[in-house]
């Protein structure tokens, strides 16, 4: 049986790495985007720090629960459809196979990385707490997801597309945050 876990992990390690990957980026862009959006929207509300850093972290908390909580539903559901469907190519049943159980570590991984990667959400939090700048919070912030960029999947071209995307996604959300606090 161990011996058939490892080989499942190792299968997936090879077939689902850029999949783990994506959630990653993603849960990781998701807690950049609501952490600066909080932290803008309550300094200019002038919000004290001891009172910012529970809003941050119960904002990533939901982001990192609902995270989970799609990737469970997704990836359960798409990896049952890719096992029947190997299935009915080899005409037999895979339970209790490696592609079974590999099938069920992708859906862990994929839950795990994509369930804690909204904490790197904390990094706005961080900048502001030491610097209690929000100006360079979202030009720092916006260096964070830039970073982000280069983790994505592609070439150095699409890397540099994606990197400008998530950047003008970090300055959108700061400008939304600016605007519903200043209007509201």
């Amino acid at each position: 049986m161990s011996q058939k876990l490892l080989d499942a992990f190792k299968i997936v390690v090879k077939s689902d790495k850029s999949s783990i990957r994506r959630y990653l980026v993603l849960g990781a862009f998701d807690g950049l985007l609501v952490s600066l959006s909080i932290i803008v929207s309550s300094a200019l509300a002038k919000t004290p720090i001891p009172k910012l850093i529970p809003l941050t972290l119960s904002g990533i908390v939901g982001v990192s629960l609902s995270s989970m909580w799609n990737t469970i539903v997704v990836e359960l559901k798409e990896k049952e459809e890719e096992l029947k469907e190997l299935e009915k190519q080899m005409m037999r049943s895979l339970k209790g196979t490696v592609y079974d159980y590999s099938y069920k570590i992708s859906v862990i991984l994929s839950t795990i990385a994509h369930t804690l990667s909204p904490f790197i959400g904390l990094i706005p939090l961080l900048i502001y707490i030491l610097l209690k700048n929000v100006t360079l919070t979202i030009i720092l912030s916006a260096g964070s997801l830039s970073i982000l960029g280069v983790f994505y999947e592609g070439e150095i071209k699409e890397k540099v597309f994606t990197i400008i995307l998530m950047v003008v996604a970090g300055i959108i959300a700061s400008l939304f945050s600016i605007l519903i606090t200043t209007t509201l």
